[in-house]
């Protein structure tokens, strides 16, 4: 990326195998629980499933991003306002497009 300020994230940041094969490996668990839920179920169901499954994505790959979001909703709980409703869905639109910027989402 160039030092310029309207270059910094214009260029597509390409994951390693590696990398990959290591987030893949962390967050196995969500991704079976994702699948298997999307099979069984409508996919409007599986919405936790899936927001937990990015936020393991993005607590590697976009971190300031994942950051926000556990902050949000850490808020929110210790406040004793969280009731099941959309608050932190900003913080969820963010980090999808962090990821999709770097081809990692949908999921």
């Amino acid at each position: 990326m160039g030092w310029w300020p309207w270059t910094w994230g214009s260029k597509r940041e390409a994951l390693t195998d590696l990398q990959r094969r290591d987030l893949k490996r962390k967050c196995s668990t969500f991704a079976s629980a994702l699948e298997g839920c999307r099979k069984a179920n409508s996919p409007e169901i599986c919405k936790n499933l899936e927001i937990r499954l990015v936020t393991c994505y993005a607590e590697e790959h976009c971190k300031p991003e994942a950051d926000e979001h556990r902050r949000c909703y850490t808020k929110l709980y210790k406040t004793g306002m969280y009731k099941g409703l959309p608050h932190c869905i900003p913080y969820e639109e963010a980090m999808k497009t962090s990821l999709r910027k770097k081809g990692l989402y949908p999921v």
